[in-house]
């Protein structure tokens, strides 16, 4: 072959391998946009709650792994995604309330926020389900998903990552929080309270949201800003709060009176975040801050560095513009050890008395107890038309005719007292104007004198009560001797604002302070004869669900209609 015949033969094979080379870079410049096309895709699915969502069941084995090791990519990225619910197992939960998990895992994963959502009872097992919670997942990852309780014991959680979509489950807490806010608005007084915000029945049921946790304690005030009006008065009471930069940052720059009663507090300057708001009345009893101080004054100069605007502390007048004025109280109960069974006291009763049905008080009073009456002279024969049945139990001795009357209108014996007073028209006792003053207590009685003001019809009246209340059997206190006096309110004694605000308090919903052993025992023989299980598991449930016994037995028929209960429930 000649030289002229190799010449072309090379140059096709390098113009071939120039053309090779040339769609090979094509090719990969190709791939790269596709590639690069694929994660922005895969990104814009993820950013719109469109990725698709496969369930990752992680336990105490593969939990350390996830946070350890680099080659579970996508658990960790399912675990920081906000477009999917995560389950939260918790083994044995059910034999405890939703409230004592809740906190125990809230406390393990602090601070980082989880906001549980629909908690359940499956058997023994509990479980909710959460979202947007990547760091408070990641802590419980670091613990190999085994907790303390509040009672320092082990707890073992089970997590499934992408248990669903939120296009599946769909949850808007949203409106539930506006609803609830608005529910306790009051327009007229410009006040709103957020008592034990988590405990309240239209959000409990779906979420637990405690103010606990900054961010939704943020968010609640926020809502507050835009959904009512702005306020003067806000009640925190009940909450556990352990500070107050929310209020800071929400900025409620109208607020005069801020109510803190039963919180966590535990130092003064957890009053700092207050600095700039106009407060001219705060209540901080039953904080841990309210025990750091040897003196009233001392305690009250103390949290006026905070609140220099202040004018009444704990319901108390501190700023009388005259030197050296005494510190003057609402109550006098001075027996820290008999306060709480005062509190209880007085609220049972007058939840109990204000019932349609006063013969739900035949428990109340010794079966050897004495009541009496007196009324002052009405002002009007209006007001006499109106008080025809207490006029005729009046035991004022200056309208007597005879002793034998005297002695009448001394009633004895609870079932006497009982028939008595249901006769008296309905009532609707204002507690917020309540004065309570414990004038006697030791081991064998106490004597407690409470004077507020009531409606009786249409009527506004005061009352002053003395009780003389004895201990009894397992635990529990009886009247031993009611003596009620009726006096009417001169007019003009009450400012319009004042009678308004009176008139929208709404009677609270009897709610058992406690039960005695031998209550709860009927109550155990009563929901094993509704449900046929044994002594033990009937038990259990109803401490569960706090001794309520209507509720008890109807989680009991959807448990058995969905087969959750077991069948050792019913072997006796």
């Amino acid at each position: 072959m000649s030289k002229r015949g190799k010449i072309p033969s090379l140059m096709q094979a390098q113009q071939f391998i120039k053309i090779r080379e040339k769609e090979h870079s094509i090719l990969q410049q190709q791939q790269k946009i596709q590639q690069q096309r694929q994660q922005q895709q895969q990104k814009m699915q993820q950013k719109q709650g469109q990725g698709p969502v496969t369930p990752v069941v992680l336990d105490s084995s593969t939990a350390l792994k996830i946070i350890s090791s680099s080659v579970m990519f996508n658990e960790r990225a399912l675990m920081g995604r906000n477009d999917t619910w995560h389950k939260i197992q918790i083994s044995r939960g059910g034999k405890f309330e939703m409230e004592f998990i809740l906190k125990s895992v809230l406390s393990a994963v602090h601070p980082a926020d989880l906001i549980p959502v629909r908690y359940q009872i499956l058997g023994e097992d509990s479980f909710f389900l959460a979202r947007n919670c990547g760091p408070a997942l990641e802590k419980l990852c670091q613990s190999s998903l085994i907790i303390n309780d509040l009672n320092g014991e082990p707890l073992v959680l089970t997590i499934t990552l992408g248990f669903a979509s939120i296009h599946d489950i769909k949850i808007n807490i949203q409106p539930l929080l506006i609803s609830l806010i608005n529910k306790r608005h009051d327009t007229a007084q410009r006040s709103i309270y957020l008592d034990s915000f988590h405990r309240d029945g239209e959000i409990s049921r779906t979420v637990y949201c405690p103010l606990t946790q900054s961010r939704t304690f943020n968010h609640v005030l926020k809502l507050i800003k835009t959904s009512v009006p702005p306020v003067t008065s806000l009640s925190l009471r009940g909450n556990e709060l352990t500070n107050l930069a929310a209020v800071e940052s929400a900025n409620l720059n109208t607020l005069q009176s801020l109510d803190l009663r039963n919180n966590r507090l535990l130092m003064v300057d957890a009053l700092a975040p207050l600095k700039n708001n106009p407060l001219r009345e705060i209540w901080l009893d039953g904080n841990p801050l309210c025990e750091n101080y040897s003196s009233p004054h001392k305690y009250i100069e103390a949290v006026k560095k905070y609140c220099p605007n202040l004018l009444k502390l704990d319901g108390v007048l501190v700023q009388s513009g005259l030197p050296n004025a005494p510190v003057m109280y609402q109550n006098y109960i001075k027996s820290e050890r008999a306060k709480p069974i005062v509190d209880q006291f007085v609220t049972h009763f007058f939840t109990l008395y204000d019932q349609k049905d006063r013969s739900i008080l035949r428990g109340i009073y010794h079966e050897d107890a004495m009541f009496s009456m007196t009324l002052s002279p009405p002002p009007s024969d209006v007001g006499r038309q109106n008080l025809l049945n207490f006029m005729s139990n009046n035991r004022n001795i200056l309208n007597l005719n005879d002793f034998g009357s005297y002695r009448n209108l001394l009633f004895q014996g609870h079932d006497c007292i009982i028939d008595t007073i249901s006769r008296y028209p309905p009532t609707q006792h204002m507690r917020k104007s309540f004065t309570v003053d414990l004038m006697f207590a030791d081991s064998n009685f106490l004597m407690i004198c409470v004077e507020g003001i009531f409606r009786n019809l249409d009527t506004m009246l005061g009352f002053n009560r003395t009780f003389v209340i004895v201990p009894g059997d397992e635990n529990e206190y009886n009247i031993m001797n009611d003596q009620l006096h009726v006096y009417f309110l001169q007019p003009g004694s009450l400012l319009p604002s004042f009678t308004k605000f009176y008139e929208a308090e709404e009677p609270p919903e009897i709610q058992p302070t406690c039960l005695s052993e031998k209550e709860k025992e009927e109550l155990v023989d009563m929901f094993c004869e509704i449900t046929t299980m044994n002594t033990k598991y009937c038990q259990r449930h109803l401490e569960d669900i706090g001794w309520d016994i209507r509720k008890a037995v109807k989680d009991f028929m959807y448990l058995y209609k969905n087969g959750c209960v077991p069948r050792e429930a019913f072997i006796k």
